[in-house]
């Protein structure tokens, strides 16, 4: 499963993959993407996305908040039984995606 994930993350320009808190990060720009992570008998991929649209993920039983990210946008998807990995694919591209054209972080007036 983690092989198939790779090829879907590395197929991205820039992608890098780090271990982080023992789970594989895939980055852009050193901000993650994807993470594939879970105990082994519940894995789970995790992906950014628009915080708007995180009710509508959540609505679905195959998603979940993904720990200590969820705040920041990020769902994750049950890795387990039969998965459709295009729509995995068409995930890790929109998290690429918001990934790649965030705004980058103000300055506050007291760093200027």
């Amino acid at each position: 499963m983690i092989e198939k994930l790779r090829k879907i993350c590395f197929a991205l320009p820039g992608v890098t993959e780090t271990i982080n808190f023992g789970h594989p990060f895939f980055r852009l720009n050193n901000k993650p993407l994807c993470v594939f992570h879970g105990k082994e008998n519940e894995p789970a991929i995790a992906f950014k996305v628009m915080k708007t649209e995180l009710g509508i993920f959540l609505e679905d039983p195959r998603f979940f908040k993904t720990p200590y990210m969820h705040h920041n946008g990020w769902v994750s998807l049950r890795a387990q039984g039969k998965l459709d990995w295009k729509e995995i694919a068409e995930l890790v591209k929109a998290s690429y995606d918001l990934t790649a054209y965030a705004r980058p972080a103000r300055k506050s007036a007291s760093s200027t």
